[in-house]
């Protein structure tokens, strides 16, 4: 597996060491080594789901001083489970790092190409990853079933390539998220996923007339549409539900639960 775990003295989580070792910090955090009680216990991240919110910021600043970056060069956006995408510089460096209302409005992807960390929040959406060498820029997207229907990864690609990017030398990562073994969908979202896709190879009828679905899959598909290379893209594999050691699930656990953490940066900028 191109994702490999990593422990420090408190805190478990995953990375791509191909990837820091082209100078992109790249993480998934898991639920361990935090302060929050439950349901939320303990190293939930998330400041919208109802957890003490200065217990949230210091699980936040064990994060960040993992990373080695202060507050102000963090910047989170959002998230409506849309398919927008934003990109951000130093100025933005600060925003939704410490309260919710800062943060950048209406987006599910952020984008950069300055040395600031790029932040968001997963409980069995899919995380994706984003770093194109030939123009030093990184991103991240936040992709539910919505974000991945409406395409959000392609959007994202499509920012890059407006910038000057070359779509065939990029990397793509897809972290931890809900597997195909424990997402069922009913058939209104099926429905809207053979509107959205030519093929739907990611789909597999049940029995009872729902279908399993492969977010990861899925994904892939859109990011092979878009040329990104097959060899280029690290699929972590690992599902959020079938797994509550490690990970928050909202399919597993319902609303009340924690939230882990995506997280890239460029040690330096353009």
């Amino acid at each position: 597996m191109t994702w490999q775990w990593q422990h420090t003295e408190n805190l478990t989580y995953l990375t791509v060491l191909k990837w820091v070792s082209e100078g992109i910090d790249i993480g998934f955090s898991t639920r361990l080594g935090g302060e929050s009680s439950f349901p939320y216990d303990s190293f939930n991240l998330g400041l919208h789901v109802g957890d003490d919110s200065e217990t949230v910021l210091k699980n936040r600043k064990d994060w960040f001083n993992l990373w080695g970056v202060p507050w102000n060069k963090v910047v989170v956006g959002e998230q409506v489970h849309g398919n927008h995408v934003s990109w951000v510089k130093d100025q933005d460096g600060g925003r939704g790092a410490k309260e919710l209302v800062t943060a950048v409005s209406a987006v599910d992807g952020l984008i950069t190409q300055n040395a600031i960390g790029l932040m968001a929040f997963f409980a069995d959406c899919v995380p994706l990853y984003f770093y194109y060498p030939d123009i030093k820029a990184v991103g991240i997207a936040h992709a539910g079933w919505k974000g991945t229907v409406n395409k959000i990864g392609q959007m994202a690609i499509e920012c890059f390539e407006e910038a000057g990017g070359r779509t065939e030398k990029a990397w793509v990562a897809i972290g931890p998220s809900i597997g195909p073994c424990c997402y069922s969908i009913d058939e209104r979202v099926a429905e809207q996923f053979r509107s959205n896709f030519e093929k739907t190879p990611f789909l597999f009828p049940q029995e009872d007339g729902h279908y399993f679905l492969d977010l990861w899959e899925a994904n892939r598909v859109l990011l092979l549409e878009k040329g990104i290379r097959p060899e280029n893209i690290d699929i972590a594999a690992i599902c959020t539900a079938d797994n509550p050691k490690w990970f928050y699930s909202h399919r597993r656990d319902g609303a009340l639960t924690g939230r882990m953490a995506g997280w890239i940066r460029m040690r330096k900028s353009r």
